[in-house]
């Protein structure tokens, strides 16, 4: 199949300088050719970080508050766990041990907007998982 072509493509290969702007975009350019710069305003920028402040505010993300119950979710884990391994170097883990773990894990945790605390309460609450699914397996066989 042969090709032919009506436009010859090195007419458009040379550049022969700055080509006037179409009909809609010509009444947005000044008589030189380059666009206005619009007035910016720092108000507004203020305004807008305030706005993201107060919203997260509202909704306990990265707060004081958030922060505080994290950090208790994470001691009661980590109690929680200590406690069993004592249990397993001694008598064996009993029902309570398996409460404890599982109340440890119930309680809503909200973001605290700390990314090492999170990550690390997040790695707890899987090993606090993995232990009580543990726990579940072997009662359920005995």
């Amino acid at each position: 199949m042969k090709v032919s072509s009506t436009s010859s493509t090195s007419a458009s290969a040379g550049s022969s300088g700055p080509k006037p702007a179409a009909e809609g975009f010509g009444r947005l350019l000044s008589a030189d050719g380059v666009a206005p710069r619009a007035a910016t305003s720092g108000v507004s920028a203020a305004a807008g970080v305030s706005g993201i402040s107060a919203l997260m505010a509202l909704q306990g993300v990265g707060g004081p508050e958030a922060r505080a119950r994290a950090l208790r979710k994470g001691r009661r884990m980590l109690d929680a766990l200590d406690r069993l391994q004592l249990a397993m170097l001694g008598d064996g883990p009993s029902k309570g041990h398996l409460a404890m773990l599982k109340g440890a894990l119930e309680e809503q945790r909200d973001a605290t907007g700390d990314i090492g605390l999170d990550d690390t309460l997040n790695w707890a609450e899987v090993r606090v998982a993995v232990e009580a699914a543990k726990l579940e397996r072997e009662a359920e066989a005995a």
